[in-house]
Order: C-alpha cells, then structure tokens, then sequence
C-alpha cells in the first residue's frame, strides 16, 4: 500500500487457510490496523491470532455439501463477515475451486455486477494432472482461464505469475478501481513512459 493510505481502511481475505499464516503474519506485522479476515472449513491452523476467522467453505450459491460442510456464496461472506464489499487483498487456494469463483466476477459472471471489488487476488492454480482439484474445475483450460481475465469486461489484469509444483500462482490487479488506485498507485507501475 502506498505511504499516507489510512490502514484502517485496509481490509485483506484469505480463503483457503491450509494452516499455513505467515503472509498473513507478515500483513499483521506491517499493517497493524489492517481488517484480517478468514475463511477455511478445515485446517486455520493459528489463525485467529492475526485476524478473524470463519469456518465455512466458499462458493457461488449457499449449500450444505456431501461432507457437511456448510457452504456460503461470497458476496453473502463478504457483506456478512468482512462487512465490505471492497477488499484490498484477496489470497485464495481451494483446491482449484477458486477458478471457479473467479470467473464468476468477470464477464457475465453471477457476481459481475454487485459490485464487489478486489484490488489485488492472489490464486493458487493447480495443475489438474496432480489430482485434488475440485471435480468442477479438471476441464477448465488454465491459460484461457487468465486470458479471460484480459477481456474487455474484466477490471482485472494478471501482472505476475510464478509456478510451484503443484501449482501456479497468479497475481491480478483491477486496474479499473478508483479506491484500489487510492491504495496501490497501480497506474505509477503501468503508465511508464
């Protein structure tokens, strides 16, 4: 975030915990008055200890799954829990099933048009000849996945990409937003002359 931006306006989601926190704690650490919130049915492993959590899963609609996992859309999560629908930094790995959330803010995506607004996502794409994606995500092309990403109804632009075995993480940006312009100074990276 840029110098001078008011921290407590900052608010930071993960979903998809795995018990794993140190970039949250590393968040924590940098921007104290930082919103922290989380989202994770199994393992949040300390979690609490660096910002709220909800054990749930996530999803397009709101569903009790096969497992007995309760299930609650993202907008629901975002206007009951994280109490915005603007979030500076989305992180996000649930076993390919992000790809499908995703997608759904892009386009003529379910969630396109009630404004909910990231200014950074983080993804964690998983390779689907690895195994434990999600059935719903095995077919899905992942380059298409993040040139649709470019298309004109998209705010968002992948600006990084490193690959990991099993997965690739991809780094987006919504270059649209004006309060993500306020937080970040995104244009100062992409108008270079």
């Amino acid at each position: 975030m840029v110098r001078g931006f008011h921290q407590e306006e900052c608010r930071w989601l993960t979903i998809g915990i795995g018990g794993l926190i140190s970039a949250e704690e590393q968040v924590h650490a940098k921007y104290p008055n930082c919103k922290i919130f989380g989202v994770e049915p199994g393992n949040h492993g300390n979690f609490t200890k660096v910002g709220q959590l909800l054990s749930v899963g996530v999803g397009i609609d709101d569903y009790d799954n096969s497992n007995g996992i309760k299930v609650i859309s993202l907008p629901r999560i975002l206007d009951e829990f994280v109490h915005s629908r603007l979030v500076h930094y989305l992180s996000i790995d649930i076993e390919s099933y992000e790809m499908i959330v995703l997608r759904e803010l892009i386009g003529n995506g379910k969630f396109a048009s009630e404004n909910i607004v990231f200014c950074q996502i983080d993804a964690e794409l998983h390779n689907p000849k690895q195994g434990g994606q999600h059935p719903l995500a095995e077919n899905i092309n992942r380059v298409q996945w993040i040139l649709d990403f470019l298309s004109e109804s998209s705010p968002y632009i992948p600006i990084f990409t490193v690959s990991y075995q099993p997965a690739n993480k991809v780094t987006f940006i919504n270059i649209v937003n004006s309060e993500c312009e306020k937080a970040f100074k995104f244009s100062s990276y992409l108008n270079k002359e």
